[in-house]
This record gives structure tokens, sequence and C-alpha cells, in this order.
């Protein structure tokens, strides 16, 4: 058997799609504004494409590319006890994103060795940083309306998460489960009335994700 075939019956590769559910945490405290992440599982479609390589009959390489959306929301209020700005505001901003996986995976030992159990990074890239439309009315002060405004700015560019999960291979389907968490704050610091407020944030987030094989070969199953 030639060296091209044996590599073609080692790969996979295909389209992906997948539901991701996004749960922020953080929050920051500029002088008396309180900025709070609102953690509502933030849930989103993904849509992109797949690679694996089997190094050995127990471990595989994979990789992809996913792209997504995803909006982060946040609460805002003055904490001082005068004032009528105690009201609690909202603001989000919203990001256009592609998630770059790279993951090994151990092959369960199960009938065909159809389950695996995967770990690796996962590196998310923001293509965009946009703000949505927010909370306002003549009573709200330039300083709030400065804050509100400039929430679209916290966001990262990117993002390293770590990943773990497990999955199947069931004919030319591939169904997986993952769960990320990131390495390090996915904000920047706040930047409001000409200074900078360090602002700490983590994102707990589970996908659900199913491929399809364009290179199956039932007579390799």
């Amino acid at each position: 058997m030639t060296t091209s075939k044996v590599f073609a019956q080692k790969v996979s590769f295909g389209p992906s799609v997948g539901l991701l559910f996004d749960n922020p945490t953080g929050s920051v405290l500029l002088d008396s504004i309180q900025v709070t992440l609102r953690g509502d599982n933030d849930r989103q479609p993904y849509l992109g494409g797949y690679l694996s390589y089997e190094l050995s009959p127990s471990f595989t390489v994979s990789s992809g590319i996913n792209y997504y959306n995803s909006y982060k929301g946040a609460r805002v209020y003055n904490t001082s006890k005068d004032g009528f700005e105690r009201l609690i505001h909202t603001t989000s901003g919203g990001n256009r994103s592609l998630e770059l996986p790279v993951l090994v995976e151990y092959q369960l030992p199960v009938r065909r060795r159809s389950l695996f159990v995967m770990a690796g990074v996962s590196p998310n890239i923001r293509l965009t940083r946009d703000g949505q439309d927010y909370f306002s009315n003549k009573f709200i002060s330039p300083a709030m309306a400065e804050v509100l405004y400039n929430f679209k700015a916290v966001s990262k560019p990117v993002v390293w998460k770590y990943s773990l999960g497990i999955g199947a291979n069931v004919w030319r389907l591939r169904v997986e489960a993952r769960w990320q968490y990131d390495f390090s704050s996915t904000t920047n610091s706040y930047k409001v009335w000409g200074k900078q407020f360090d602002f700490q944030s983590r994102n707990n987030t589970i996908r659900f994700g199913l491929g399809y094989n364009l290179n199956w070969n039932k007579n390799l199953r």
C-alpha cells in the first residue's frame, strides 16, 4: 500500500455545526460605578469544519475552525448614596469570533473504539468588537453614558482556553461535547474618564458539536 493511501486512511475531515453555552463572570468598580457581567448562559450556534489525523490506534490529533457570534452583557449602576443613578442600567458588546481548537484524543477500549476523550487548547480570536444598544435617557449623566459606551472595548482580541471533552464516531458522524475555561482574564482594563481600571473576568463555556466525515470508508471501520 502506498504512503499516500495510508495517509488518506488516517485522515478524517468535514463540516461541523454546534451550539455553545457561554457563562461569563466578573466585575469592576469604576470609582463609584459598579459594572458586573451578566452570567446568563448566552446560547449561540457555530459553524465550521474539522480535521483529524490518527497517530496510532489509541491516539488522534484533531483541529478545526469554528465561526460564531457571542454577546457579553453587564449590569451597571452607581453605588453612591445620593443621586438617582442607583437605577440599574444594562449594556452589552458583540463579538464575531473564530475558534481554532487543537486537541489530542484518546480512543477508549470499547467496541470499534468509537468513543474517545480529548484535551487541548483553543484560542478564540475576536474579529470584531461591536457595541450594542444600551438603555439611556435624559437622566443619565455624561460619566455614566461614557461607561456604558466604552463597554464594547473591554473584550480582548485573543483569548486562550483549555478544553476537555468526550466524543464518539458513529458512521460518518462525529459527536462531541467540550468544556472550556480561560487561561487568563477575557477582558482588558476598563478605560474611562482618562483612567484605567483592572477588569478580571472568565468565561465558563460548554460546546456541543456534530461533524460529518467526508473521508469515511466503511470497509476500514
